[in-house]
């Protein structure tokens, strides 16, 4: 068999592979689209749940005041019974019965509601965890395609080198799906959850206008402070997308404007120590840089607890050495999971060493996290 009929073989394999990969893909599509959307028709009954509930604590509320009273009416009958009339007696007593049955047949309508609204909740909070394993399937399922589809054409070519550009290949589609899952994170984290609250109170208004006009006004405040949290939370992924200050204004201004965001939103002090600013010579060792400082911030933020924070960022001729260490409370350097997990030291070493630079993480329970990392200033290959 000749090399064309094997390449030929070869990308008639490869084809079927990819399709195959794709229609499981589109059925995981259409299976987490039902799931969603299911997901929003619960989240809508849930807060209906959630109102009416609201409306029979308050009415119970008010009929046991009602049943007290009335109570407390046959009472005074009791004491001066002789002096009352027998239809106002009649009437006290009918009166404190009407009360009852009505207070027993609300108490049991709140009980019903209450144990709906708690059944949902549950059921609500399994079927997101099946949205989440459905985002990672497909988030995988993209990665694969994407990676065999990559430069398909020259695939003949490159076949013999492929081999030793496998492994820095991975590591770079581990970096942009660790990015991707993180930008998700986000978006389902902050917006998505947002505009789906924003549909929910949008349904409440809409019954409350003709009921309550009071509480309708309320809930109309309320979704504008859920819009413009949104509005600052799209802002935000889309500076963290793309930091256009970077190439405008430099690195270390950019750094001082993440600082000052992150100042402004919550309770930590944060200095900046330049010792050096020489030029950074490629713009991929300028923004790794900047990502491994921002990554460093948002796990202050996130995990430490701390009031404060230095970065001390060194930028010579041979390298861009930095340090971000905070006095928070520290974490067990010996728990794999954690450092590779939940704080994205991964992600970050994972950048470091696409430049052929460092990252080391040093922390202990209670004396704070330091992160510590250096690059070569030199230009880097675009190829692989």
């Amino acid at each position: 068999m000749s090399g064309e009929e094997i390449f030929v073989n070869f990308n008639e394999i490869f084809y079927n592979v990819i399709d195959t990969i794709k229609n499981s893909q589109d059925e995981v599509l259409f299976m987490y689209e039902s799931v969603h959307n299911e997901c929003q028709k619960m989240r809508i009954e849930l807060e209906n749940l959630r109102v009416r509930a609201k409306f029979l604590i308050d009415e119970v509320e008010y009929l046991e005041k009602e049943e007290k009273k009335s109570r407390q009416r046959l009472a005074s009958i009791s004491k001066n019974f002789h002096n009352q009339t027998e239809d106002k007696i009649k009437q006290a007593y009918e009166e404190a019965k009407r009360i009852q049955v009505k207070l027993t047949l609300k108490r049991e309508e709140e009980k019903n509601i209450i144990r709906s609204r708690n059944d949902l909740e549950i059921r609500l909070k399994k079927m997101n965890g099946i949205l989440e394993k459905g985002e990672s399937y497909m988030s995988k399922m993209k990665s694969v395609v994407d990676f065999l589809m990559g430069d398909l054409e020259n695939v003949s070519q490159k076949m013999t080198s492929l081999e030793g550009k496998a492994q820095i290949g991975m590591k770079i589609i581990k970096s942009q799906e660790e990015e991707r899952r993180r930008i998700v994170r986000d978006i389902h984290d902050g917006p998505a959850q947002s505009m789906a609250s924003l549909v929910i109170k949008s349904e409440i208004i809409n019954r409350l206008l003709d009921k309550d006009i009071e509480l309708s006004r309320e809930e109309l405040e309320n979704t504008k402070k859920i819009l413009r949290t949104t509005l600052r939370d799209l802002r935000r992924i889309m500076y963290d997308l793309s930091p256009t200050s970077l190439d405008d204004l430099g690195l270390i201004p950019t750094i001082e404007r993440a600082i000052s965001d992150i100042e402004y939103e919550q309770d930590i002090n944060i200095d900046l120590i330049v010792l050096n600013d020489t030029k950074i010579i490629h713009p991929l060792v300028r923004i790794t840089t900047f990502r491994v400082i921002q990554e460093s911030l948002n796990n202050v933020c996130k995990h430490s607890s701390a009031s404060n924070v230095k970065i001390k960022l060194d930028i010579n001729m041979e390298k861009v050495i930095g340090v971000v260490e905070d006095d928070g409370i520290g974490f067990n350097i010996e728990c794999d999971n954690i450092i590779e997990g939940s704080l994205g030291v991964g992600f970050m070493r994972e950048r470091a060493s696409l430049l052929g630079g460092q990252l080391k993480i040093d922390s202990k329970i209670g004396e704070g996290t330091r992160v510590k990392f250096a690059f070569p200033n030199k230009e880097v290959s675009d190829e692989g």
